[in-house]
């Protein structure tokens, strides 16, 4: 068995959306941005500058994306706790309990498809866009090196 506690605090949203949720989107803002400057110098001119308004579509939301997914996870986990971030506890035992707050949740081991790491977190992914977030640093029951071998065998990945 393994527990995991942790405060889900704006450093570690901006690390979950920036290595996480918010890679695809912003690779993809990125792709039309440079795709956008190319098509403005090869197509003809009374195209250029729809390529260009891509372009800064594309450059727009490269940097808006994260900015307004960090708030809106930050207003949302707030308006949760009534104004605060409360402790997020995190037990793996015959399933996944997850405590924050009021907030209980329960998870099974398959319904997990994908394991994240990054700098501070091990994110288990159940689609694109949400997990199961676990702090590095947060083990109070068990360790990061027995936890890691631990999870890839429950859920098969």
């Amino acid at each position: 068995m393994f527990e995991n506690e942790y405060i889900f605090d704006k450093d570690l949203i901006k690390e979950y959306v920036f290595n996480v949720i918010g890679k695809k989107p912003m690779l993809r803002s990125l792709f039309l941005f440079i795709l956008g400057l190319i098509l403005y110098f090869i197509v003809e001119e009374n195209m250029k500058y729809l390529m260009l308004a891509c372009s800064f579509v594309g450059i727009f939301c490269v940097v808006a994306f994260p900015v307004v997914m960090i708030n809106n996870l930050e207003k949302a986990g707030k308006r949760l706790h009534n104004g605060h971030f409360e402790k997020t506890f995190v037990t793996f035992g015959d399933n996944i309990i997850m405590n924050e707050g009021k907030v209980h949740l329960e998870f099974e081991y398959n319904q997990i498809v994908k394991i994240h790491q990054t700098k501070r977190l091990i994110i288990l992914s159940f689609s694109d866009n949400a997990g199961i977030i676990v702090s590095k640093e947060g083990f109070t029951k068990g360790t990061l090196e027995e936890f890691l071998p631990f999870i890839k065998e429950k859920t098969n990945i």
